[in-house]
């Protein structure tokens, strides 16, 4: 396997904003303000409609040393950062954050406040196995479709798996986790071996079992 890109690696911290402010002392705007100064965000709120924790505030495009942060938004109960690195430093920059605010705003927080965390990492990467043939049956089910299909059309049309996808039973929690899912990367060709995947995992366990999977595959190849 040989990674492409980290399209995107976010860390989502489960707290009450309230929590960071408990006697509602900070004053909003002036912490956007300082916010954005501090770390460059290129869109941010500007309006009181959109200082509106409940539909979520968000700032685009900043940065904190060398790191870039693609976004970071905060809802009533919930924090989120994004970026193109790793979930790691999502999650980090996102505590940096807040330990900043509480030096120079008196946040209400302290390391290991979150006390659960959750990530979506999504990659592009190459792998020269089969990795969406598991099924011989399915396999076949590619191949019949494809003479079917290359008959009917009278030209040559070539079937594969297209997607494999691994999740709960959203009737089993309240509140739904993301699939575990690989697919051929949109906009390329399938000669081109490239596939996208998105897991609600750390992108450092992401890659480690994206690696895991193909190797099985190799070892045991169904075609």
């Amino acid at each position: 396997m040989q990674l492409s890109a980290v399209i995107l690696a976010r860390a989502i911290g489960y707290i009450e904003t309230f929590d960071l402010s408990p006697r509602g002392k900070i004053f909003f705007p002036e912490l956007v303000r300082e916010i954005v100064r501090r770390f460059d965000f290129q869109k941010f709120p500007k309006t009181l409609e959109e200082f509106d924790e409940s539909k979520g505030v968000e700032f685009l495009e900043g940065k904190i040393g060398k790191r870039t942060i693609q976004k970071l938004g905060i809802w009533n109960t919930i924090l989120v950062l994004e970026t193109r690195s790793s979930t790691e430093d999502s999650r980090e920059i996102l505590e940096e954050i807040l330990l900043w605010g509480a030096e120079k705003f008196g946040l209400n927080y302290r390391p290991g406040m979150i006390k659960r965390f959750a990530y979506v990492s999504d990659l592009s990467f190459y792998s020269d196995a089969p990795i969406l043939s598991v099924s011989p049956a399915l396999t076949k089910l590619a191949e019949k479709t494809s003479r079917l299909l290359s008959e009917l059309w009278q030209e040559p049309v070539s079937y594969e798996s297209v997607n494999l996808t691994i999740g709960h039973d959203p009737m089993a929690r309240k509140y739904g986790i993301a699939p575990f899912s690989i697919t051929r990367r949109a906009e390329a060709k399938f000669s081109e071996n490239k596939y996208f995947s998105e897991a609600p995992l750390p992108t450092e366990t992401h890659i480690s079992l994206l690696e895991e999977f193909e190797s099985e595959i190799k070892r045991n190849p169904f075609r």
